[in-house]
């Protein structure tokens, strides 16, 4: 057995074990077409704070806020908390405005210094059994709270995670970014569907009051982001029931960043905070990274001459089944991504599912770059080091 045959096998196998994985998060998210229920649910009566942490949102906030208050759910049951972390800009008299009209509404300064601590100030004030987190710069729809609720009361999870599509159709650097995200999207929702959680999102994301204080809330983050996924940590230590509802419905939208040096920033924001994660979480990340460099070598390996009379046509396919291994299952879930995101009403630019093939190159070659390059640089993030 020749040592290119061995890199070959090792190759296929390697490809056949994420093609499993990825197969398997793929057929949970199937799984959810048929799973919302059609029918008119019973009248809720739990209470419901949705906390909206703001920092310098005054191009966006309002357009949340009218969101927010067209929800369709009790409005004696649903509070809506806006906690400026710190703002320099008219956020916060924005906000001011929109409460003359509307008692549910309330503005909180930040008792501490971030996000984390932003959130936790509307918690401490929160009337609201079940909290809802939304970023500053999404929108939703009317139906959010009152179909998150039906699923709150009939799967019963102490933890919600739920979908956040971003939107980008302009340029090549924002269509890459909306790919990138959709791909994550299917991780998340095919992981959680799966029992093991591996990613959140926090601009939409929602928890039992009960269960955050349970788990000590973020007390001892040393880390300024990350709200979203050191929580999710701490709720799968401490056993609680963590669910995902992937309803067009319940979904957020962003937008991309408009600049390379944003997209950049955020990305070493991104893979700095999984750093402090830590867990089987990044291994698999680091394997699901590492796998097309691995098929790039091996390919580069390939000798056609030598390979002639000893295995030639063995090692090719091995090899091109490994490639195809690797490729089919993300573009099979990018496929249902981009189902579920068109039953949420986005419009998906012309070409979309060819130019995933270009993204995922893309991604491909700059993702091992940023994670190399956050072991090291440490961004700023709303004028706070991570």
């Amino acid at each position: 057995m020749s040592a290119f045959m061995l890199l070959c096998l090792a190759a296929f196998a390697a490809a056949f074990i994420f093609a499993t994985v990825v197969g398997g998060w793929l057929e949970q998210l199937k799984g959810t077409r048929t799973s919302t229920s059609e029918t008119a649910p019973a009248r809720s009566d739990v209470p419901v704070t949705m906390i909206v942490p703001a920092r310098n949102a005054e191009d966006t906030i309002v357009a949340l806020l009218q969101d927010l208050y067209a929800q369709r759910y009790p409005r004696e049951l649903l509070e809506v908390f806006v906690v400026d972390d710190q703002s320099t800009d008219n956020t916060s008299d924005l906000v001011r405005g929109l409460m003359r009209t509307w008692p549910g509404l309330r503005l909180l300064k930040d008792e501490g210094e971030g996000k984390k601590a932003a959130i936790t100030t509307g918690i401490n004030a929160a009337n609201g059994e079940w909290i809802v987190i939304t970023d500053a710069d999404a929108r939703c729809g009317p139906l959010r709270v009152e179909r998150m609720m039906d699923h709150v009361r009939a799967a019963q999870p102490d933890f919600l995670l739920m979908p956040v599509i971003t939107e980008g159709s302009g340029s090549l650097l924002q269509r890459v970014q909306a790919d990138e995200q959709a791909a994550l999207l299917g991780v998340a929702a095919g992981t959680a569907l799966s029992g093991s959680p591996l990613l959140a999102n926090g601009a939409n994301m929602a928890f039992s009051k009960a269960a955050f204080k349970a788990v000590r809330g973020f007390e001892g983050d040393r880390w300024a982001s990350g709200d979203d996924v050191f929580l999710l940590q701490r709720m799968k230590r401490a056993d609680k029931r963590i669910g995902y509802l992937l309803d067009p419905e319940v979904a957020v939208t962003v937008q991309v960043e408009p600049t390379f040096k944003a997209f950049w920033q955020q990305r070493l924001r991104w893979a700095g905070k999984m750093r402090g994660v830590g867990g089987s979480g990044n291994w698999i990340g680091a394997i699901g990274l590492l796998l097309p460099w691995f098929l790039i070598y091996v390919t580069f390996k390939f000798d056609l001459q030598e390979a002639l009379g000893q295995g030639l046509l063995r090692d090719a396919l091995l090899l091109t089944s490994a490639w195809l291994l690797w490729l089919v299952p993300i573009l099979g879930l990018m496929r249902e991504v981009r189902r579920f995101q068109r039953m949420a009403g986005m419009t998906l630019h012309p070409g979309a599912g060819i130019f995933t093939l270009f993204s995922l190159v893309a991604f491909s070659i700059y993702a091992p770059i940023i994670a190399v390059a956050a072991l090291v640089v440490r961004p700023r993030w709303k004028g706070r080091k991570i």
